[in-house]
């Protein structure tokens, strides 16, 4: 497990995916700091799904969201991502954000759910691609 001053990461041993945790008041530089670390164990983990919780974050960095479908997830997708599972914030700004950035998004394939069940069910009905590097490490 890694963390920062608002993101928790772990390897999902069980489903052979990443699951990060957001939480508190995000900004520019805690959500980047979080995504480079995100980006540093997708590199490292070679998993093709996300599984990205961000129900507990009490202040989010608007432009963030952009930002990640932008920059972020180019990365991510080059480093082996192809599924992200997005559960909402409860602020309506960010969902909305997160709604209208996705119109832009083809790769990886992103879906929006309520709640941590939907979005595991979900990322558990994506198959990995034949042949993806999947393993077991743990942090």
């Amino acid at each position: 497990m890694a963390h920062t001053p608002c993101l928790r990461v772990l390897y999902d041993d069980q489903h052979q995916w990443l699951y990060a945790q957001w939480y508190g008041r995000l900004n520019e530089a805690v959500a980047k700091e979080g995504c480079a670390l995100l980006l540093e164990h997708q590199r490292a983990q070679r998993t093709t799904k996300l599984l990205n919780d961000n129900i507990l974050i009490t202040h989010p960095w608007a432009e963030g969201i952009s930002w990640g479908a932008r920059e972020w997830l180019p990365a991510m997708a080059t480093a082996g991502l192809r599924y992200l599972a997005w559960v909402y914030s409860p602020h309506l700004l960010s969902r909305m954000v997160f709604d209208q950035s996705q119109l832009d998004v083809v790769f990886p394939m992103a879906a929006a759910f309520d709640d941590v069940a939907q979005a595991v069910e979900w990322l558990q009905n994506q198959q990995p691609e034949v042949g993806a590097a999947l393993s077991s490490r743990q942090w």
